[in-house]
């Protein structure tokens, strides 16, 4: 009886300090590319991630499948068999990445896009991320015509949400909104944006439309610490720059930072046609970042299981290349894979 009160006494001690005295939290982000269920959800164009069983049933289906312009599009629409033995492993695999970090414990706080809703992004927390602490989850439901949203996990209380739609009347399509929430962390409050900007497949001036509805909202905060994170589909060429001339001015960079100070990472957290990018970025802002960072914490993620190789074919001269240690997208006919992005960490003090 003496050694369970003794141990009970320290195992409360330990975990009284851990809660009490913590110094620092981290915050991942991570595109987790097509986490959807498997079914339908009204009024999203969510067809190619269904059972082939419910499309071949359905005439709407093969219908709207047919009516897609690119082949690809097509094809993946009216072949792909999302059915539930895949969602299982997607989902296994994605968490596979979340806890890559941390000694398998993952971020204390994870910002994901492209889930489909929050049914998808629970599954994910219960069934993938089982008993890591993931208690809070937040998710709001966006007008992105696939139905693609920004969901975010977190060990601490989120203690208010929002979403901010981004207006692209006349310049472009539905896109996701910038999902706020306020997190209790200790006795602070932090604000987290997570982020997902229209693609490169739409107009730069999108993008800055996503540029000043981050800002202004940011700009509204309260919170001790006010982050912007996620994947913001910007590259240099883009023209006009949202980054450059909305985010950057008001927000600290992360990544430039952390590079400026010697922190040595990766080229980048996303490839495509022979290149990697940072589209995937941390902002602080400002007024509250000086006295937050930790700049040496910030990684992008890249353990070996995560990355495989890929022939491209370049449309213009036909040459073919095969490129190594690039990301490995999920492949629903191999039961493998992960995601085009790789995950970026980094931890703020408190």
């Amino acid at each position: 009886m003496k050694l369970l009160i003794v141990f009970t006494f320290i195992f409360g001690m330990s975990l009284s300090s851990t809660l009490t005295h913590a110094k620092t939290f981290s915050v991942m982000s991570y595109n987790v590319e097509n986490l959807f269920d498997t079914k339908h959800d009204k009024g999203k164009n969510d067809y190619t991630y269904l059972p082939l069983a419910v499309k071949n049933a359905s005439p709407e289906i093969q219908t709207y499948c047919n009516s897609l312009a690119r082949r690809s599009w097509k094809n993946s629409c009216l072949y792909t068999d999302w059915n539930e033995e895949v969602l299982k492993i997607k989902i296994a695999n994605a968490a596979k990445v979340i806890k890559a970090y941390n000694f398998k414990r993952g971020a204390d706080v994870v910002v994901v896009q492209e889930v489909e809703n929050k049914s998808v992004l629970t599954r994910l927390v219960n069934e993938g991320l089982r008993g890591k602490g993931y208690k809070y989850i937040s998710l709001i439901e966006g007008p992105d015509s696939r139905g693609i949203d920004v969901g975010i996990i977190s060990k601490y209380p989120i203690v208010e949400e929002k979403l901010h739609l981004v207006d692209l009347s006349g310049i472009g399509k539905n896109t996701r909104g910038i999902l706020e929430v306020t997190i209790k962390v200790e006795n602070e409050f932090v604000t987290i944006f997570g982020n997902h900007w229209p693609s490169q497949g739409n107009i730069s001036e999108t993008r800055l439309e996503a540029a000043k509805v981050l800002l202004e909202n940011a700009l509204n905060s309260i919170s001790s610490l006010v982050i912007a994170t996620g994947d913001f589909n910007t590259l240099d060429k883009d023209e006009p720059h949202g980054i450059n001339t909305i985010i950057r001015p008001a927000f600290t960079d992360t990544y430039l930072l952390a590079k400026e100070n010697g922190n040595k990472l990766h080229a980048g957290t996303h490839w495509w046609g022979g290149d990697w990018t940072a589209i995937d970025k941390m902002f602080v802002l400002k007024a509250n970042s000086n006295k937050k960072l930790k700049l040496k914490s910030l990684k992008i993620i890249k353990k070996k299981f995560m990355l495989g190789e890929k022939k491209w074919t370049n449309r213009d001269t036909g040459e073919v290349t095969i490129y190594k240690n690039i990301p490995k997208r999920f492949d629903y006919k191999k039961r493998e894979g992960y995601s085009d992005h790789l995950p970026l960490v980094m931890k703020f003090k408190i």
